[in-house]
């Protein structure tokens, strides 16, 4: 006859209790997404989030500020800092110490590196600069894009450099694989409560959102044409009585040659530009919207941020 001890008997229910209790209680913390330019950061935050949060194009060095992306996933909220790209020799020293700022907050950071690339130098580079103690993982990203024997020779080349919590293959752009990074993510959150309300996917100002909208449109339009400084500034936004949008945009360039490339002949590009901003608008926001853009002269735009 095998006699339960009472005292072990209640410890493991409470054991089993507590491990479902912990289950069912909220998570939060903060995630950096760290690699090289055009490496698909972007693009992974706002598929992540399930909704554009961060600017995507194909001209390098397009986020020059940090982004915050709020992601929810089961009881966890992960709050993802998509942060600008790191430039080679020339880097400039305030996108770096952008970057850096936000790895300091961040919990865990995915490493995201373009599987396509044909030199991954810069990248191991950068993944040596990354502290021992940080939970990384690395995402390769565009693995729809190549060979899959190729896949096992690149993850293998960077987990010599440190060793990784995981390691993630994904196409960003379809979404293949992402959730499960956003698995994981979930799980390793801390246990608290969530920072921002429920329905937040960004901390960005909504002004600044929909002149993020129009800056990516900008530089799907003019990418080989235009440097890299344009400030696009929302000067208002009013409800109308028939329920559509006004918005008022002024885009601000360095001088008068940037704003001949950007008007375009008989003003043609900048109509282009302000009608596919105007149809992306009018469908995240779920109404006609009426966008008037403007193209200014500033000389101080290169010091501004968006």
């Amino acid at each position: 006859m095998t006699i339960l001890d009472k005292s072990t008997n209640d410890s493991t229910e409470g054991s089993v209790h507590n491990s479902a209790d912990e289950k069912n209680l909220r998570r939060c913390g903060f995630v950096a997404v760290i690699g090289e330019t055009n490496a698909g950061k972007s693009t992974l935050v706002n598929k992540m989030v399930g909704q554009k949060v961060s600017i995507v194009s194909r001209k390098m060095q397009t986020t020059l500020d940090r982004i915050l992306g709020i992601a929810l996933y089961g009881n966890s909220q992960i709050i993802l800092l998509d942060t600008p790209g790191f430039l080679r020799e020339n880097s400039v020293e305030s996108l770096s110490k952008t970057t850096w700022d936000a790895f300091r907050e961040s919990d865990d950071v995915l490493f995201v590196v373009d599987v396509c690339k044909k030199n991954f130098d810069a990248s191991r580079k950068l993944l040596q600069k990354i502290d021992v103690a940080k939970k990384v993982s690395l995402v390769m990203n565009k693995v729809d894009l190549i060979h899959k024997p190729e896949l096992l020779g690149i993850s293998q080349m960077f987990s010599q450099v440190r060793n990784f919590e995981n390691i993630f293959m994904v196409s960003a752009l379809t979404g293949s694989g992402v959730e499960d990074s956003l698995k994981y993510l979930s799980s390793a959150m801390s246990v608290g409560e969530w920072i921002y309300p429920e329905d937040t996917i960004t901390d960005s100002s909504f002004e600044k959102y929909v002149s993020e909208i129009t800056r990516e449109h900008i530089y799907h339009r003019l990418h080989q044409e235009i440097p890299y400084k344009c400030v696009v500034k929302t000067e208002n936004y009013q409800q109308q009585s028939d329920g559509s949008v006004k918005i008022v945009q002024n885009i601000y360039v360095k001088n008068n040659a940037h704003k001949i490339i950007f008007l375009g002949r008989q003003g043609s590009k900048i109509k282009a530009i302000g009608e596919a901003a105007r149809r992306e608008l009018s469908t995240l926001l779920g109404k006609n919207v009426h966008l008037f853009l403007h193209v200014l002269i500033s000389t101080r735009c290169d010091t501004w941020t968006h």
